[in-house]
């Protein structure tokens, strides 16, 4: 009898499709995101430009992922979305394997709007695409998962780039990293993904058994998924979608504004100090995504926003206790939990809305909307500072701006109703 438990085990291969998220989330992320600046150093005094012009990559990066992104679900759902995808993650490659050939800066300009293209179309849209097709039970969970793997890439490949760096040459950091990039396309891209489950003659996971509950069935009548089969084009023309791009121009905004806690903490503790209080964020925010997306398939989408909103407003509050002895601590236990606002959050939020068809296209105008709100927030905290030397004006107007996320897409959640039987 135990033999016949045994051999009746079985994976589904939805937790196969996660495992590869993760891995394409924790190594193509970071090179974005928390370890664009590792080389800045290096580069600059090699090459004799200024920190202000390699700065600009990131802007680059980010400016082409607002103009591409409504696009990208677009590309990815029309032609072959594996092909599509490892098309990309090779133009990912030979963009940062470029990095490590530039001579000026107009090249690395050149490479970073080829990683631009890249990194939007092989990181959060398709990745949230595929987890929207795979996962009919633990939706919430399964997007936290392999969204704390880009807290979790960036805490271990830092310490490996920065020795790169340091002990090889900057170049051959790049090129390192370039080859990563390549492995875990053919690995992940190449043998692993599958974008949807009928490519495998499979169900969703939850859909194929009576014993497991829906995320539908598990959340309360007022936050269980609207499951609306509207496109885009349609949505502008309707109010909660309007209000669901506000909230996330807004959410991008905090999130943006988050980026400045690392100098402002150095400017009111001592290096070494601020420097444990960011490591700690950054590690408690893997297990905070991990807790969010719990929240979310066991008490819905109401209660997962509000904590997630909640925990971000703490963290702007701790702030402004810089300077105190317990006011980095409390940061680094609330921003933790806060970081989920700026990735996990927002494809529930959109998931609990759209049904699967239209989820890729709505996503990718929000992820859009997101981005440029990313744009704005550093320039508003670093523009307050530079008017009052002080940086507690814009930890206030982030507090509200924080509050204002939460409202805007409660309220679009609520208006979207209407619309069920669209």
């Amino acid at each position: 009898m135990s033999h016949n438990k045994r051999s009746s085990f079985k994976v589904h291969y939805a937790w196969v499709i996660l495992l590869a998220a993760t891995l394409i989330l924790a190594v193509y992320a970071p090179i974005v995101n928390s370890l664009s600046n590792t080389w800045q150093i290096a580069v600059t005094q090699d090459l004799g430009f200024s920190r202000s012009q390699f700065s600009l990559n990131t802007t680059i990066v980010q400016a082409v992922g607002i103009f591409v992104g409504p696009m990208v679900s677009k590309i990815l759902l029309k032609h072959h979305f594996k092909r599509v995808w490892l098309g990309f993650a090779f133009l990912f490659t030979l963009g940062v394997f470029g990095y490590g050939l530039c001579q000026n800066p107009w090249q690395f300009y050149l490479c970073s709007f080829v990683i631009g293209f890249a990194y939007i179309t092989t990181t959060s849209i398709p990745i949230t695409m595929m987890i929207n097709n795979w996962f009919d039970h633990q939706r919430g969970l399964a997007t936290s998962i392999a969204f704390a793997g880009v807290s979790a890439g960036g805490f271990i490949l830092s310490p490996t780039v920065t020795y790169l760096i340091n002990h090889v040459s900057w170049r051959w950091a790049y090129f390192s990293y370039a080859g990563l990039i390549a492995v875990i396309a053919l690995l992940c891209g190449g043998v692993l993904m599958r974008s949807k489950p009928a490519d495998l003659g499979l169900r969703p996971y939850g859909a194929e058994d009576p014993t497991i509950p829906s995320d539908q069935g598990r959340q309360t009548s007022d936050t269980q998924s609207l499951n609306l089969d509207i496109s885009a084009g349609q949505s502008w023309q309707l109010a909660f979608f309007l209000l669901l791009m506000l909230g996330s121009i807004l959410n991008g905004v905090v999130n943006g504004a988050s980026l400045q806690f690392p100098p402002a903490l150095q400017e009111a503790q001592p290096l070494q100090f601020a420097s444990v209080i960011v490591s700690a964020y950054l590690l408690i925010g893997i297990f905070g995504k991990l807790l969010m997306g719990w929240i979310s398939d066991r008490f819905g989408l109401f209660v997962s926003l509000i904590l997630g909103v909640s925990a971000m407003t703490l963290a702007f509050f701790a702030m402004l206790f810089a300077g105190t002895s317990w006011g980095p601590w409390m940061l680094a236990i609330c921003f933790g939990l806060g970081l989920s606002m700026g990735t996990v959050v927002l494809p529930i939020v959109t998931a609990s809305i759209y049904s699967k068809k239209a989820y890729g296209e709505a996503f990718g105008f929000l992820q859009s909307a997101f981005q440029i709100g990313t744009a704005i927030g550093p320039l508003i905290v670093a523009g307050s500072y530079d008017l009052t030397q002080s940086y507690q004006i814009a930890w206030y107007i982030m507090i509200v701006i924080s509050i204002l996320v939460g409202v805007a897409w409660l309220w679009g959640y609520h208006h979207a109703k209407q619309y069920q039987s669209y």
